[in-house]
């Protein structure tokens, strides 16, 4: 398969994904959300915690403004996207976990990328 294929099949899902779940559209709806569910889930995956300081020290401030990002936050823990805990060492401090479902829809993502990008020749 050629690139222009590969192309054609990454945005043919893109758009199919419109109309999956809740944590998809979530995932998709900005770069600013994207950018949050990547750090959680390199978080989440490897085994650290993240907080809301550690997201906006690491998501560029061109992306999102602080306040932005902790709306962001507050949105996907309320609709359970995340998982939001007190820090074992400093209480004050909330640190953040992909949920049981959004951990499936990265996988589903990750698989999704990876069929398609596999037929690069």
């Amino acid at each position: 398969m050629n690139e222009g294929e590969v192309i054609k099949d990454l945005k043919n899902n893109f758009y199919l994904r419109i109309d999956k779940n809740d944590e998809v559209r979530f995932l998709d709806s900005s770069t600013l959300n994207h950018a949050i569910c990547l750090e959680v889930a390199d978080a989440t995956y490897n085994h650290y915690s993240i907080s809301y300081e550690d997201l906006c020290h690491k998501i560029p401030r061109k992306i999102g403004a602080r306040s932005t990002i902790l709306n962001s936050l507050n949105f996907a823990v309320s609709k359970g996207f995340f998982i939001k805990k007190s820090s074992e060492h400093d209480k004050r401090i909330k640190t953040y976990t992909l949920s049981e479902n959004f951990r499936e829809t990265i996988l589903q993502w990750i698989k999704e990328l990876q069929s398609v990008t596999s037929n690069i020749k």
